[in-house]
Parts: C-alpha cells; sequence; structure tokens
C-alpha cells in the first residue's frame, strides 16, 4: 500500500473539537483517496463516522503534538494510529495516556496480527484501529465518507 500518514479518531460531535485550533474549514470536501494524498500538502482532512471524528494527517504532525492529545481527548476518547513500516499506537482519554506503542515490535504487543496476515505497520495500525474504534479502512466507512480539508 505504501502509506504514511496518520489516522486520528475522537469521538465527538463536532469535527473542529478534533482539529487543532491553528487550522480552519476550507468550505470544500473531497473523497477518501484525496484525503489520503500527499498531494493535499499540509491540510487536515476531517469526516464523521459514527460516534468518531475521523483525521486525517499525511504530515504525520499529530502523535508528537501532546498538547493536541489531550486538549482533544479532554472529555473523551482519542485514538491514534501511524500508518507506515513503523507504526505507532496512541490512545488518550479524559486528557491522559492510556496506551502508547511506538514500532511495529511494541505495536504488534498490543495489537497482534492473527494467523495468516501479513505483520507489517500498515496492517497493524489498521487492525488495531478498527478493533479500538470499529471503524474500517476498507469498506464504506473512509471511502464512502466525504471529508472536510483544514488549512493553516
Amino acid at each position: 500500500m505504501g502509506w504514511n500518514l496518520e489516522v486520528v479518531a475522537v469521538r465527538t460531535g463536532e469535527l473542529d473539537f478534533a482539529i487543532p485550533e491553528i487550522f480552519f474549514p476550507t468550505g470544500t470536501t473531497m473523497d477518501f483517496e484525496d484525503a489520503t494524498s500527499v498531494a493535499r500538502g499540509s491540510d487536515l482532512c476531517a469526516t464523521k463516522v459514527g460516534d468518531w471524528v475521523i483525521v486525517i494527517d499525511v504530515s504525520c504532525r499529530l502523535s508528537g503534538n501532546y498538547g493536541y492529545l489531550v486538549e482533544a481527548s479532554a472529555s473523551t476518547d482519542l485514538h491514534l494510529v501511524r500508518i507506515f513500516d513503523e507504526p505507532i499506537i496512541l490512545h488518550y482519554r479524559d486528557g491522559e495516556q492510556m496506551v502508547a506503542a511506538r514500532g511495529l515490535a511494541e505495536c504488534l504487543e498490543i495489537a497482534p496480527c492473527d494467523d495468516g496476515d501479513y505483520e507489517d505497520g500498515e496492517t497493524c495500525a489498521m487492525k488495531h484501529f478498527r478493533a479500538t474504534t470499529g471503524v474500517t479502512f476498507g469498506g464504506e466507512d473512509m471511502w464512502g465518507a466525504k471529508f472536510t480539508p483544514y488549512s493553516l
């Protein structure tokens, strides 16, 4: 697949609540393929799927922004995965870090792949995301969603 992006799920009803305050909505929408494209540059993209607001960052900045992680999870759950050969899995609840795994070995400890699954960082991160949020990458959850770009 070759992705290198971060996907955040914040259990909230409002897109803006899940986005760092320095970004603003553009008023347009795009599909999943465009939302995950590095051609977008520094924009974030967000959509609502069930109880979750999903935020995509192709620049992988959110996992290192501890102020954002604490603030966005202040009264709810936040799950972050970096989908890459060297994945990251983070879970925050009520502003507190609950789970942190960086690199394939650590991620596989908390999100082992089933027998027969290819154990790479992308598979591990996507499976963990589905297990913790119920949101899937391969189905209509993401592919059928309309994402709002947020710019700096």
